[in-house]
């Protein structure tokens, strides 16, 4: 039976609360996964709307962002992925409406539509029978910034790789789970930890970025049937 998990992750920075976002993951009969959330950054003042899909092996099919700064308008993006290729359309303050149509040769690993609970279905792609870093090929975000703040557009992270160290268990104030930790690098020297659960939705638990000198946590979780 289908199931709907929601929670909230708090945005922990070092000298104080940050963030926080609240998240719905939808796991339907068809094995399509979708991501509903909404984030907001205390500090700069974004806030983000996101609708993200996932196919049953966590690839994705196609993502919705949303976004505003200050209240004011910064930008909206519809995006659907086929085999090779990523398509975009955009409107964005000072550039107007962007359509983007983006050729990969190869599967698409991941998109990162920048809402947190996004952020661990970057891992699915990873080769589990394969030890020590992988590099990750077609590896896709709406914007290359930490707070997602430019665009939305189909942005590409060049770079980057990540290793799993293996599974621990770990408790958050949403509780205890059972994890699997990952290590993702963009470049040399910076990298940030993140806890996914261990099972078929990658939910993120915990994610540690010493760059942005913040924790982001799994503060809230609860698990209901989708048709009650």
């Amino acid at each position: 039976m289908s199931t709907i998990h929601t929670g909230r992750i708090d945005y922990q920075g070092d000298t104080g609360l940050r963030g926080r976002e609240s998240f719905s993951i939808t796991c339907a009969d068809d094995g399509t996964r979708t991501l509903q959330a909404h984030c907001r950054m205390f500090d700069s003042r974004v806030e983000r709307w996101v609708v993200h899909t996932v196919d049953p092996r966590m690839r994705p099919l196609r993502s919705f962002v949303s976004q505003r700064i200050a209240g004011e308008f910064l930008g909206e993006g519809w995006f659907t992925f086929a085999p090779g290729q990523l398509t975009g359309r955009s409107v964005v303050r000072g550039q107007g409406e962007v359509h983007q149509e983006v050729d990969i040769e190869g599967e698409l690993d991941y998109f990162v539509p920048h809402a947190v609970a996004g952020d661990s279905w970057i891992t699915p792609c990873h080769d589990r029978s394969v030890e020590g870093w992988q590099d990750v090929r077609n590896g896709f975000t709406s914007s290359l910034l930490p707070d997602g703040s430019t665009g939305p557009m189909i942005e590409q992270h060049r770079g980057l790789r990540q290793i799993l160290l293996g599974e621990e268990t770990v408790r958050v104030p949403a509780g205890e789970f059972r994890t699997e930790h990952f290590v993702v690098s963009a470049r040399p020297g910076v990298e940030e930890h993140l806890w996914v659960t261990a099972d078929d939705i990658s939910m993120l638990v915990k994610l540690r970025s010493d760059r942005l000198a913040t924790t982001y946590v799994l503060a809230e979780h609860r698990v209901d049937d989708a048709w009650q």
